[in-house]
């Protein structure tokens, strides 16, 4: 049977996906923040499919260097082997499927399971059978049961890691979004780094919380007004003039502001709100004339407010945040929220960075509970019998796209839903296509 052909079955009754998700991503029912069987689904067709990210490759940066991480509900070991090779391993023990490895980040050049002491080395080789040669009588076949490959690829510092041996490289993955993570990841010679994280839960779909982060300009005004001076944060729904929402296909959205070459950088900088100090201002002014070299004079001018790679990678570039969105059920996220910063920033340039990731992102910030609470909020109410017999409206820009030849992908207002409605096409997309 074909995901054409998978339909949802509960209380006697059928719900096809077309019934889910509109064709033109216009409307959809809130069963999907909140259908159990749905959500299994989704580990299949969507996490067990997608390239999902790992790590930075400034966290593993020498031999024996590893990373505990997630990538759907499997537990990952990311490590870089003896000769420096990056790899990547379900964590878990061949022999009864415990982890091999219990830390979060470290240094080892092996591993040894604490349940009966198998032995793995950082290639993911078993190199260790404890009875080897007396209970076993030597007949393991320590070739064939080393630790499940996980196939990994890294751009430009990002490392993503995938299940599927047959989906396309991760370069063709990211399509037209590649162009606008350089802007993050390529503004420097030195590339870029990545702080933390920070990890808690919220009792939220994965969903809610990554069409956001892909597209959702409209709610900052009302949900994080009083974050702002009163003349700005009592009505966002007017549409910034610099800035658009860009859909750059696959399921991957952004917003930025787009600096027009008559506007001098250090006028766009001194407009940051909240103000850079003197000193992250002189240095994200000494930079731009890298930038430029490397990006070309209309991509520097570019800068990203949010966004989100398919399917749960979030950023918020405005505040330095990039973050992980990790499905713990069908009502609750695991956030790993991270700093992204240039390698070769100052070390005071760094810490204020952090700190102003930490205090509007973080597990405490400001921004950060009003958005937890809103994500909450529309999943507990997806649970509703009544309120699954509705639609949700996605129609925001529906029919108004626009493009431009300056830019890859479809442009909208900052007022506009057209990245949610290219969020969950691809969601229904996935759930079709795969056997």
């Amino acid at each position: 049977m074909t995901r054409a052909d998978w339909v949802v079955e509960k209380g006697g009754t059928q719900m096809e996906l077309k019934e889910l998700v509109a064709s033109d991503g216009g409307w959809i029912n809130p069963r999907i923040f909140s259908d159990e069987e749905l959500y299994r689904a989704e580990q299949r067709a969507v996490f067990g499919h997608s390239w999902l990210f790992v790590g930075h490759l400034s966290q593993l940066p020498e031999p024996g260097s590893f990373l505990r991480v997630w990538m759907g509900e499997e537990s990952v070991l990311v490590t870089r082997d003896r000769s420096g090779a990056l790899r990547a391993h379900l964590n878990a023990c061949r022999h009864r499927g415990f982890q091999v490895c219990q830390e979060d980040r470290g240094h080892a050049s092996r591993f040894q399971c604490r349940y009966h002491g198998w032995v793995y080395g950082s290639d993911g080789a078993l190199i260790g059978v404890p009875g080897e040669d007396t209970i076993y009588y030597g007949e393991v076949d320590k070739k064939a049961w080393g630790l499940i490959p996980v196939r990994v690829e890294v751009y430009k510092g990002l490392i993503f890691g995938c299940f599927d041996n047959d989906a396309p490289a991760l370069v063709e993955w990211l399509g037209d979004m590649a162009w606008y993570l350089d802007i993050l990841l390529d503004r420097r010679e030195g590339g870029t780094e990545l702080l933390g994280p920070h990890r808690w839960r919220i009792k939220a779909n994965w969903k809610v919380v990554a069409e956001n982060h892909c597209g959702d300009e409209y709610h900052i005004g009302f949900a994080h007004g009083s974050n702002f001076p009163p003349d700005i944060g009592a009505n966002r729904a007017t549409p910034l003039p610099l800035a658009r929402e860009i859909r750059p296909g696959l399921g991957h959205g952004l917003g930025a502001n787009i600096y027009p070459d008559e506007l001098a950088p250090e006028d766009w900088l001194g407009a940051a709100m909240p103000p850079y100090p003197a000193h992250v201002f002189d240095y994200l002014r000494a930079s731009f004339d890298e930038a430029e070299k490397r990006l070309g004079r209309h991509r520097a001018r570019i800068s990203l407010i949010h966004g989100a790679v398919w399917p749960n990678l979030g950023m918020v570039p405005v505040f330095s945040t990039l973050r992980a969105i990790h499905p713990r059920g069908v009502n609750e996220v695991e956030m790993w929220s991270y700093c992204l910063v240039d390698r070769d920033a100052p070390p005071d340039v760094k810490a204020w960075m952090v700190s102003r990731s930490t205090t509007t992102f973080g597990p405490g910030g400001s921004f950060e509970q009003d958005d937890a609470n809103n994500w909450s909020a529309v999943t507990r109410s997806s649970f509703g019998l009544q309120a699954r017999k509705g639609r949700l409206n996605l129609q925001m820009g529906l029919g108004h796209e626009e493009r431009s030849d300056r830019l890859p992908g479809e442009l909208g207002l900052t007022a506009s839903e057209i990245n949610q409605r290219g969020f969950y096409r691809r969601w229904r997309q996935e759930l079709e296509a795969a056997t």
